[in-house]
């Protein structure tokens, strides 16, 4: 143990020999070779610890060799910490910014090019992750589209997806930097179309922004999923209804004159999906249309509705029409039928084939709605051309 006199002893040397380093390193005017070495109270030889330097000039008095220009470059080079060790190795450690290196060599012009070397190499990298990181919103979602979704869905779905996206996500967050995008701010924009009850599109809303930040959270572009914590109330899909004879029969008559007759009636009396009129094909007594409900990547098949006596008449009509925009046919139906939407004519087809006593395991198959994994049904399925073209025969509007 050492007593108090020998402590004030010690704390005086080491002050003195502080004040003595700083001294020598602001009056030297001429660069040295590396750290000083200066004499202990002993005659023992003591070496200057690990120097940082701030400057060009510090630069210059500590003995590395960096130009103001490279230091401008390459800002790590200020940061880096030289020393001579006991041995007479040169040294240089940078110790920040989550980095832990030291360069190590006998001569003092390699450590410092390849400290140089290193610096210049977090500098490209900083730069490819600034440029990265940089992505506005706008940015990334548009090559999410184009890499992530476009190959998971069919064409038509995939345009309608993007359209939502344009006309709702984009204008609200196009500009916005992925980082600056919080939880908050999601949740305030979802709160405007639930307030307006708009819970359709809320759910697609919020199924895009969830798959845009997940590949950014994958890219390691946000540190955090800002959709993880959103809340947002389940929303309950309105089932289809059928039209009553009644609006059947007002239906009809408002198709008079309307260009796009000929397709609803093709909806009407076949019961197919709006995205399955782009495929449409008549074969003998049969139209055949490409199953909607298939996933992007499953194989595609086909379904054959029998051509009723009344769709006859509309079939060459419904045929040259068959590329009509899905929206096109959706906003057009609105105005001739307001209450119903448009799938309420596949439903109608279905009632009517029930009623008119046509057998409901038929109909499932027309409709696309055999359950493939009760084995009884999928075998039940089997009809056929001649019993099909008969039991269409009992259907009438």
């Amino acid at each position: 143990m050492i007593d108090e006199k020998e402590a004030r002893e010690i704390l005086r040397a080491i002050g003195e020999l502080t004040a003595k380093l700083l001294a020598m390193l602001s009056d030297s005017e001429t660069p040295s070779e590396g750290p000083q070495r200066i004499s202990g109270t002993d005659g023992s030889v003591i070496y200057l610890p690990w120097v940082k330097p701030q400057s060009e000039a510090d630069v210059n008095q500590i003995g590395l060799d960096f130009s103001k220009k490279e230091m401008e470059e390459m800002p790590y080079l200020k940061n880096g910490r030289y020393r001579i060790t006991s041995d007479g190795l040169h040294q240089i450690r940078y110790r920040r910014d989550g980095y832990n290196v030291q360069f190590t060599s006998k001569s003092k012009k390699e450590v410092e090019q390849k400290f140089r070397e290193w610096a210049k190499s977090v500098k490209d990298e900083s730069n490819r992750s600034l440029r990265k990181t940089a992505k506005n919103f706008a940015e990334f979602a548009q090559e999410w589209f184009e890499k992530v979704k476009r190959p998971s869905v069919e064409p038509n779905t995939y345009d309608g997806l993007l359209r939502s996206y344009q006309l709702h996500i984009l204008p609200q967050f196009g500009e916005m930097q992925l980082k600056a995008i919080s939880t908050m701010k999601l949740q305030e924009f979802f709160g405007k179309f639930l307030a307006a009850g708009h819970g359709r599109l809320l759910e697609t809303l919020r199924d895009l922004l969830g798959g845009i930040f997940r590949s950014a959270l994958g890219e390691g572009l946000i540190k955090s999923n800002p959709m993880t914590y959103i809340k947002l109330p389940q929303h309950e899909r309105k089932k289809g209804v059928a039209l009553s004879r009644q609006e059947i029969s007002d239906f009809v008559e408002a198709c008079r004159g309307n260009p796009l007759r000929s397709v609803f009636m093709l909806f009407l009396y076949t019961g197919i999906r709006r995205n399955e009129l782009h495929g449409m094909e008549i074969h003998g007594g049969f139209v055949s249309v490409l199953n909607g409900k298939k996933r992007r990547g499953q194989p595609k098949t086909r379904r054959k509705i029998p051509i009723a006596d009344g769709l006859v008449a509309y079939l060459p009509a419904a045929a040259a029409l068959a590329d009509t925009a899905n929206d096109h046919l959706t906003r057009i139906f609105k105005k001739l039928c307001p209450n119903h939407s448009l799938k309420d004519l596949r439903h109608t087809f279905i009632s009517r084939c029930l009623e008119c006593k046509i057998q409901k395991e038929l109909v499932d198959v027309w409709t696309d709605h055999v359950d493939k994994s009760d084995m009884t049904t999928a075998v039940y399925t089997h009809f056929s051309e001649e019993y099909q073209l008969e039991q269409m025969r009992l259907f009438t509007l």
